[in-house]
């Protein structure tokens, strides 16, 4: 069953089209790399399916809900905003920088959304912080402040922070990108925990290893096309179009 369906989205920024004609789908429990050349969209196509970028063109289903549908930027879905509030938390999101309140520590990052947006009592959200803390490898962290951690435990809360909502879907936008080389093996670690673990997972990323070992699908994307769609074992060893060989070859010879 598809949870997240794009049926011929566009987004353009005046002239530039960053985005055009994406139709994808990702079924539950699924993991889908977006892998691409810099510059392809695939950032854009993330922001597009949570609403932090609207669409241009085209159609976007949560769950078989439809979300959003523009043509030439007129919207034609009314949902109401408590309706589309709850579909876009279902989706959490992991960002390139951690966006960690400075002055909360670790434990009261992850707090604060299911606290504030889900209304949930102090107590179950100290508990439930607690636990996905602990989850991430963060057991020792609890009361740190974000000054006082690596980039790598940072992006491990945020990674916490956007379990604490429960959504069904976990969006990453190279989570990896802003973390020192040595540092992106304890991050990937864990989202290869969840990805085991069943969550449906739509990774924009240039780990290479994570796509290969870690991925269901991978989706290529360049000049804000699908240029591929495939299996890693199919697209890692055979690529078939011409932009995938070339950003192969590059990618080998780094």
């Amino acid at each position: 069953m598809s949870i997240i369906r794009t049926k011929h989205i566009y987004k353009t920024f005046g002239a530039l089209e960053a985005v055009k004609d994406v139709s994808v789908t990702v079924d539950q429990g699924e993991v889908v790399a977006v892998i691409g050349p810099s510059g392809s969209g695939k950032s854009t196509f993330l922001r597009c399916l949570n609403g932090l970028e609207t669409i241009t063109d085209g159609e976007i289903f949560i769950d078989e809900e439809l979300l959003e549908k523009r043509i030439h930027g007129h919207s034609y879905v009314k949902l109401p905003h408590e309706k589309k509030a709850e579909i876009l938390l279902r989706m959490g999101m992991v960002f390139q920088r951690f966006n960690l309140f400075p002055h909360k520590t670790a434990k009261e990052n992850v707090m604060l959304a299911p606290v504030n947006v889900k209304k949930m009592g102090a107590k179950a959200a100290n508990e439930m912080a607690k636990e996905l803390l602990t989850k991430v490898g963060l057991e020792d962290k609890f009361d740190e402040y974000p000054a006082h951690m690596s980039g790598g435990q940072q992006q491990r809360v945020a990674i916490a922070r956007a379990l604490a909502m429960e959504p069904e879907i976990m969006l990453f936008d190279e989570p990896t990108s802003a973390l020192d080389p040595e540092l992106v093996e304890e991050v990937l670690r864990v989202m290869t925990g969840l990805a085991k673990s069943g969550m449906t997972m739509l990774v924009v990323t240039h780990e290479m290893g994570f796509a290969r070992e870690a991925a269901d699908r991978v989706i290529f994307m360049c000049d804000g096309e699908v240029g591929e769609t495939g299996p890693p074992s199919e697209f890692f060893i055979n690529p078939q179009n011409p932009r995938a060989q070339q950003f192969m070859r590059s990618i080998l010879h780094q």
